[in-house]
């Protein structure tokens, strides 16, 4: 006998169903894991998620004061020319 298109959404959904429940079990494990790993090494935030990408500054404009992390379309006072005088060490 053939399937017909509701049979098929049917199974669909039942396939879905399934699948997140999958997806919220193995997430439970996943986060349990990392919690006990995190615990275990005393692993700050800042260790685990990095720095902000604001204090990532790379560049100074001297005269406005303006700053540019180097990631994304540069600005106007930088863009075009020499990057080194900008630079901060």
């Amino acid at each position: 006998m053939a399937e017909n298109y509701r049979d098929v959404k049917k199974r669909i959904r039942a396939l879905e169903a399934a699948a997140e429940q999958l997806r919220r079990r193995e997430l439970h494990q996943i986060l349990t894991d990392m919690r006990q790993t995190i615990r275990r090494y005393s692993i700050t935030p800042d260790q685990f998620f990095g720095p902000d990408l604001p204090d990532l500054v790379r560049y100074r404009n001297p005269d406005s004061g303006e700053t540019w992390n180097g990631m994304g379309r540069p600005p106007n006072w930088i863009r075009g020319g020499e990057r080194g005088p900008f630079r901060i060490d």
